[in-house]
């Protein structure tokens, strides 16, 4: 019988956390590839460049400044620096991947590198869907079965303290890829992204909203707009540092607390429309995450059920069923009769 996860290697684990130091100690990132500093001379003067390949695997340069210019030499520097400690993230991101680390394509990890340099990440944004997911999973040193997306999902639960002048939209710019906004009701403002014609990358907004159905909310510290989705507060109170592991860099972000995302993965699935193909990837994320939580921080699910609104109650506890009976399905007959427990008491708090 087939279990919903491994643990990682201690020895691995600890790479991580190194790792992870190492990431959030980084004053900026760079776009595409680490690449080199190299100089050019142009109509008899020289000049600083970086090359490198950007995420669409097209070489590229980025233009530093003269090097008679001490601005443009002391900036080489730094990104000099920078591109040492990118390759050395790199080598053990690609080697935790190798043992089964959840690791984001080329053009997601210039997504996210793009808004972490404009700070968004630093502000209190935060990632979430199946990225952050990943992520979760690396944190929690859990081996599973690969996931698929070409979904970015970011969040806010309050307005970030950014510097003025830049909107979402232009952040995304930073990532070199040709985003452009695209409504899903014509007769409301865009809350998504995506490069033009029919590729699948897609980036999304999204708010929590007090109303019980989906809507469109202004977000004016950022410029935009997002879906405001019910019950989200929920998701997004209490986020944790986390990183990402990219092809071109390794990203601090903030991800949702992993007890929260299991409960809130349980109660989006009910409330999805029931021919959406999303739903069992809801319960089978959720599954996997109760799984790895019943076996080491059960009091993490105990309270985290305690804070569910009240309204959410009833459709997860419906959801609950499908996820206890993955769960016992899979070997995992103590999280499963947890799970069982929580849903079958009454709150003692409430949001």
């Amino acid at each position: 019988m087939a279990k919903l996860f491994a643990t990682q290697l201690l020895s691995l684990q600890t790479a991580f956390s190194d790792l992870k130091r190492q990431a959030l100690e980084q004053p900026f990132l760079l776009a595409g590839t680490p690449g080199t500093v190299t100089t050019r001379t142009v109509s008899g003067s020289d000049f600083f460049y970086r090359q490198f390949y950007a995420s669409t695997g097209a070489k590229a340069a980025e233009y530093i400044g003269s090097v008679t210019d001490p601005r443009a030499a002391a900036r080489a520097g730094q990104i000099r620096e920078q591109i040492e400690v990118a390759n050395a993230t790199l080598e053990i991101a690609r080697m935790l991947a190798r043992a089964g680390y959840h690791r984001v394509d080329a053009r997601t990890d210039a997504i996210l590198a793009g808004l972490a340099n404009n700070g968004f990440f630093r502000a209190g944004g935060v990632l979430v869907g199946s990225h952050a997911y990943g992520a979760i999973l690396n944190e929690l040193g859990a081996r599973t079965a690969a996931y698929a997306t070409e979904h970015v999902d970011l969040a806010r639960d309050r307005p970030l303290d950014l510097p003025p002048g830049r909107s979402f939209e232009q952040m995304l710019a930073d990532s070199k890829i040709a985003l452009h906004p695209v409504p899903q009701d014509r007769k409301k403002p865009s809350t998504s992204f995506k490069p033009p014609g029919a590729d699948r990358l897609r980036v999304d907004l999204l708010v929590p909203t007090a109303k019980r159905t989906i809507t469109v909310l202004e977000v004016r510290d950022l410029g935009a707009h997002a879906t405001g989705l019910p019950y989200f507060r929920y998701l997004l109170q209490g986020p944790v540092e986390s990183v990402v592991l990219g092809r071109g860099a390794v990203v601090p972000v903030n991800v949702p607390r992993p007890e929260r995302y299991a409960w809130h993965k349980m109660l989006v699935s009910e409330l999805r429309d029931r021919a959406s193909d999303k739903k069992t990837k809801d319960v089978e994320q959720a599954s996997v995450l109760f799984a790895i939580l019943a076996e080491r921080e059960p009091g993490a699910l105990d309270a985290a059920w305690d804070d569910l609104p009240r309204g959410a109650r009833k459709p997860t506890r419906v959801a609950a069923e499908r996820v206890r009976a993955r769960l016992e399905g899979a070997g995992h007959a103590r999280a499963g009769q947890l799970l069982r427990e929580l849903v079958g008491r009454s709150s003692v708090r409430r949001l």
